[in-house]
């Protein structure tokens, strides 16, 4: 919600969309797909709403984006990064890149510098974004020439850490890859805790949040997580400086990427405000934005022409943990 209020208040401040100030409706789906879909046919159904940023999760972006899609109104995610979502719908984008991105990338680091070949991956099978994320990181270490030993699902009832450690260790894992999403993100936790730093972490963007810092600590240091933006990751940006006169503090990547989707949305509505306006600007070629992680520019799958980022945890002050996410240079 920082990061859309930075964009309308920019806008706004600015003399609005050819005169028009932005508004903005807020509502919660609590991650849940059921509530989402209930939200996207009431929004689609209100002619005064012209695009949407969101939903959160990829499971609910799965579920509403049908509703958006029959309703012809724009869903931008900030978030949803599950490869399902490539090539969905004609009127589902976002502004983060995909697993696919994400997985390819830790893969690569993996094998080319780190030199490792065998990893062992935790994942929750119950959610579309940490099953996405395990399947793309097992075939692109697989091209890379490596192997997944060994799988296991954070959400079963019997999950122990300490027992999986120990069998991906003799199963020959020198990496242990945690896939977690939001829900399983403590039992992720308690493996990099139970590993006290024997074999390599490496993690994607849930995995990226002061929770980590805070629980895992000195464990966790080392640990490489794959996201799709740093604050100290373009230094011509002005946008970490705005927000923090705003906020008071650092922003997240969603927060970031929300103001992202806001500004893609903006842009949009300057072109042509309608429903379908926006929809035929967001996937006209030559459509830009100046964005807080870059140019933003969309495929013609609806996914963020981006590339995703490396972070290491290492000691620091910036978080107020001890801890930060520093840029692999």
């Amino acid at each position: 919600m920082r990061g859309i209020a930075q964009a309308q208040n920019e806008i706004n401040t600015s003399g609005g969309i050819k005169g028009v100030p932005l508004r903005v409706g807020i509502a919660n789906d609590d991650d849940n797909p059921e509530i989402a879909k209930q939200i996207a046919s009431n929004l689609v159904s209100n002619s005064e709403v012209l695009g949407v940023v969101g939903p959160n999760t990829s499971d609910s972006t799965l579920a509403a984006g049908t509703i958006y899609t029959s309703g012809q109104l724009v869903a931008i995610s900030p978030t949803s990064t599950s490869v399902k979502i490539s090539n969905f719908s004609r009127y589902v984008f976002r502004t983060v890149p995909s697993d696919f991105m994400a997985a390819r990338t830790l893969a690569n680091y993996m094998v080319k510098t780190l030199q490792k070949k065998n990893a062992a991956v935790f994942f929750n099978s119950q959610s579309n974004y940490s099953q996405s994320l395990k399947s793309e990181f097992v075939s692109s270490v697989s091209l890379e020439g490596g192997q997944v030993s060994s799988e296991f699902d954070l959400s079963q009832v019997g999950f122990s850490a300490a027992k999986s450690v120990e069998q991906a260790t003799k199963q020959g894992a020198e990496v242990l890859m945690l896939a977690a999403n939001t829900e399983t993100l403590d039992k992720a936790l308690q493996v990099v805790q139970i590993n006290q730093k024997r074999l390599t972490l490496l993690a994607g963007d849930d995995v990226y949040t002061v929770k980590t810092l805070e629980i895992g600590r000195e464990q966790a240091t080392g640990m490489v997580v794959a996201v799709p933006w740093h604050i100290d990751s373009d230094p011509k940006s002005d946008f970490p400086q705005k927000s923090r006169q705003l906020w008071g503090g650092d922003v997240s990547w969603r927060s970031a990427l929300s103001y992202d989707a806001t500004v893609a949305l903006i842009a949009a509505l300057g072109r042509n405000p309608t429903r379908a306006g926006v929809q035929q600007a967001l996937f006209s070629s030559d459509f830009s934005a100046s964005g807080a992680s870059g140019t933003i520019r969309f495929l013609a799958s609806g996914d963020r022409n981006a590339p995703v980022q490396l972070v290491k945890i290492v000691p620091g002050s910036r978080s107020r943990t001890g801890y930060d996410f520093e840029l692999v240079r």
